[in-house]
């Protein structure tokens, strides 16, 4: 748990319950009397057995969470009150200052405003542990608390940009509204099934008929949001606006909507991430799928229950559904934003769901997009858990983990190809392949960046990205697939390419291609291979290239309301490309 520095008295707080719970195992032995103090009672202090002290431990008796919920409010107050002091001191500075007439000066507000922030990180900070032990509590931890607390706890991290406040006086009729949910379940709860189509229809029956819980309202409200949010073309456009305000609405239900210890709150949680994955103004979608997971584990759904244990068939392949859509998310969006899992995959034993709906057979007689997305998930897991995140240790040879999560890609889609899913999936699935493989040749812990050989398999992988995802942008029809992550995954796979042509010129257009690094006769699985290209080949390829990631990010930055994103990188593909024209003419 992050902990904020230079904080005065307040910088490692003494907690002490309200009354007397538990002595420490010390005391206890000793049978002396304990005050309770936490991290460490005063009796160990003394005797300077603060290490061996229980009453710091993690499994804490009930009671004591209020008392360090209690604490951190404390602390979350006192930080508010000096970042008011702060911004006040700032505003005194500017009313006082006059600027040097030689043009020679430093604006004093540039140190104020830097104090803030730095303030303002601190409070992220503080606000993340809030978080991180709300959704490691269960529902018998907020004894006691005010009912909108696990709301808060959830919520304040993950925004970035409040929603306005909205209500929705009159509903929209029954035939749009129908039309809009239908295209959330066809293109959004067909790859996340976490929540079934009956529940869905069933809130929007509740709420037309008067009688709507708090459940039902979000659960219509942010489908709606979703569906408009997906299917707009600008940040500036009517749906976008639609989409927001249906979203603020929905969130006027979260403090009483949204309770510890339910799968429905996990359900109406990844309702949330997908819409932040839309719309990724107001919300930070790593958050909040690290509370659904972090909820969906305190539940125990990340392990199938014992056989002993007798459970409804409906129950046990809602869990899973929840588990794998949990999963899902979680790998896709910590691979996009190059982060740690919230779990690894050998915590988890679940079995895959079963699912079935109008559009799709049961499994595996035409294949579900859903259960397709989990394989890929599950095919490239153990690699980027091996280079990412196995340790401080810098890798020595990736080649081993690269080509074995190559394999499993090519198996699955060797797999995918046999499915009879929608061709708007299955084109859905590459960029997210291509990208996936362009990361796993980009480790940040290699002790020495990969051969030339590397390196054009990552251009090799950036060229059939452009290809691939320029059709699939192009293809209006699959507008409502696209994503958030589609223009983080791009402006990736961009920078790579354009740090290779940087880097890397003769090696990128020279003849012949360099040849695969040395692998052990008895290696499983070998490098794979380049496409055949001669160095001019490559050298118009690239320009190509070029040319087709800037429309790309161009058309998502437009979507997503960030134009300067890709200004920026539009001056970096001219003047590429102006030096990659120049070495054609002399080629």
């Amino acid at each position: 748990m992050a902990l904020v520095k230079s904080f005065g008295l307040t910088d490692s707080p003494r907690l002490c319950v309200s009354r007397q719970i538990s002595a420490c195992s010390i005391c206890r032995g000793k049978k002396i009397k304990c005050d309770g103090l936490v991290p460490v009672c005063t009796p160990c202090q003394k005797a300077r057995r603060d290490a061996e002290c229980t009453n710091g431990s993690d499994k804490l008796a009930k009671g004591k969470e209020r008392s360090y919920v209690t604490a951190l409010e404390a602390r979350l107050v006192w930080l508010e009150k000096d970042i008011a002091r702060v911004e006040g001191l700032g505003a005194a500075q500017n009313a006082q200052y006059q600027p040097a007439q030689d043009g020679d000066y430093k604006d004093p507000t540039t140190r104020i405003a830097k104090g803030q922030r730095k303030e303002e990180s601190h409070v992220n900070d503080l606000v993340s542990d809030f978080g991180f032990l709300s959704v490691n509590a269960t529902s018998r931890d907020f004894d006691g608390l005010a009912q909108d607390v696990f709301a808060q706890l959830i919520l304040t991290p993950s925004t970035l940009l409040d929603l306005p406040h909205s209500t929705i006086n009159v509903l929209p009729s029954r035939p749009s509204v129908t039309a809009l949910v239908q295209q959330y379940i066809d293109q959004h709860l067909a790859l996340y099934p976490f929540i079934s189509e009956v529940r869905i229809f069933g809130s929007i029956e509740a709420l037309y008929e008067g009688h709507a819980s708090p459940s039902d309202e979000w659960i219509v409200f942010l489908v709606l949001a979703i569906a408009l949010a997906s299917s707009s073309t600008s940040s500036t456009g009517s749906n976008y606006s639609e989409a927001v305000r249906y979203a603020g609405a929905a969130l006027k239900y979260a403090k009483v909507a949204l309770l510890p210890g339910s799968l429905q709150s996990i359900q109406l949680i990844l309702l949330l991430v997908q819409y932040s994955i839309q719309d990724p103004h107001h919300f930070d979608s790593w958050y909040l799928v690290g509370a659904a997971a972090r909820m969906m584990v305190d539940l125990g759904l990340h392990q199938d229950p014992p056989e002993s244990v007798k459970m409804k068939d409906a129950q046990l392949n809602l869990r899973r559904r929840i588990f794998h859509s949990v999963y899902s998310m979680d790998r896709l969006t910590s691979l996009t934003h190059r982060r740690t899992f919230s779990f690894t995959d050998d915590s988890a034993n679940v079995l895959m769901p079963k699912l079935s709906s109008p559009m799709f057979a049961d499994p595996p007689t035409s294949g579900h997009p859903a259960l397709e997305l989990i394989r890929l998930r599950q095919a490239v897991s153990p690699a980027c858990q091996s280079l990412f995140q196995s340790g401080p240790d810098s890798v020595h040879d990736p080649w081993p983990s690269i080509c074995a999560a190559y394999h499993a890609i090519d198996d699955w889609h060797s797999h995918l190809q046999e499915t009879s899913i929608q061709n708007s999936f299955k084109l859905c699935f590459q960029p997210e392949v291509l990208y996936t493989k362009i990361l796993l040749l980009s480790p940040s812990r290699l002790q020495k960046p990969l051969e030339d050989y590397g390196q054009l398999l990552i251009l090799e992988h950036s060229i059939a990205y452009s290809q691939i995802m320029s059709t699939f942008i192009k293809d209006h029809t699959n507008r409502s697939l696209w994503t958030s992550y589609d223009l983080s995954r791009t402006v990736f796979v961009a920078q790579r390419t354009l740090e290779i042509f940087e880097n890397f010129p003769k090696v990128c257009f020279s003849n012949p291609s360099p040849q695969p690094p040395q692998q052990s006769p008895k290696t499983e699985h070998r490098i794979p291979p380049l496409a055949v290209r001669n160095g001019r080949e490559r050298l118009y390829s690239g320009i190509e290239t070029l040319r087709l990631l800037d429309g790309i990010v161009r058309v998502l930055a437009r979507k997503y309301g960030v134009p300067s994103l890709w200004r920026e990188l539009k001056l970096r593909f001219e003047r590429m490309e102006t030096t990659l024209r120049a070495r054609a003419a002399t080629v």
